[in-house]
């Protein structure tokens, strides 16, 4: 069966959802090594951003600079407000919330998105879209349902500046780098996010960079290429094929995943309320799925 560009761009940012489901594991990882979150993302952006530099020279060199000025900066800004704001407000919201609220927070941004998206970029997501964004919200609770504490309430806006800056990052995507190679534009925007967050979490100390590459290089790494050069490459191919509704809904793949590999591998036990919220994400998937849509 051949598939066409919208079924494409389904599979990309179902696949970018498996690839960040990740992310939960190696966090874990990381903190049992004593790393902190904003060491861990600087070095997570700035490793990816240096290997997809190595695999576009090996591969295709003039693709490197193939992307317009405007482009260019234009990824090189979304990393620094996009991706380095987001991932540090939500790290930040974990330290005071549990983890349950702080990725329920987080999964506000479809809602977001389709309500920015309706304004800003003239999408319409129709009824059919709208009933698979009401259920995927319902399975997102049952998901991660589970003990929700708040220690101060800044740390709820934290949560929701996690999912504000997420679904900006997805809007001017979607607006801007349309049009952009995915491999490219992906290397920029780590390359501003992994810059800006090294220069706020290791100025002060440069050598600690190196000494936890140097220790952990297999969980860096592997985070690296998994959970940033994977991920983020296969979402902005997927995204130039979607709308940023449709994107932003199938990306809820991600928790399911999450939950998935915390069970599988760090033998974390699951909930009855937890598989049915996951049923209803997957009924809302098949939706955006099966809506009819001009092309794109």
């Amino acid at each position: 069966m051949i598939l066409n560009s919208r079924q494409i761009g389904f599979l990309q940012i179902i696949l970018s959802g498996v690839c960040f489901g990740f992310l939960g594991l190696f966090g874990k990882m990381a903190y049992k090594y004593n790393i902190t979150p904003g060491e861990l993302l600087s070095l997570r952006y700035l490793l990816s951003a240096g290997l997809t530099a190595l695999f576009l020279l090996i591969t295709n060199p003039k693709s490197l600079f193939c992307l317009s000025r405007f482009e260019i900066i234009s990824s090189l800004l979304l990393g620094i407000f996009g991706y380095a704001l987001f991932s540090s407000f939500y790290f930040m919201a974990l330290s005071g919330l549990s983890a349950s609220l702080t990725v329920l927070l987080l999964y506000t941004y479809p809602v977001l998105v389709v309500l920015f998206s309706r304004y800003f970029l003239k999408e319409q997501i129709g009824g059919q879209g709208m009933i698979a964004l009401l259920l995927v919200t319902i399975g997102l609770i049952g998901l991660v349902w589970g003990e929700w504490s708040v220690s101060r309430p800044i740390y709820l806006l934290f949560g929701m500046g996690s999912a504000f800056f997420y679904a900006i990052y997805i809007l001017l995507s979607r607006k801007y780098l349309s049009q952009a190679a995915p491999i490219p534009s992906s290397f920029f925007v780590q390359l501003g996010a992994g810059v800006i967050l090294s220069l706020l979490h290791f100025s002060t100390q440069p050598t600690r960079a190196f000494e936890i590459v140097s220790h952990h290089y297999v969980l860096i790494f592997s985070m690296s290429i998994l959970c940033s050069l994977m991920a983020m490459t296969l979402f902005l191919a997927g995204l130039q094929k979607v709308t940023s509704s449709e994107a932003s809904i199938l990306s809820t793949t991600e928790p399911i995943f999450g939950v998935i590999i915390a069970t599988a591998l760090l033998g974390e036990k699951i909930q009855a309320i937890q598989i049915l919220g996951a049923v209803l994400i997957l009924m809302g998937l098949i939706l955006v799925a099966t809506r009819k849509v001009k092309a794109i």
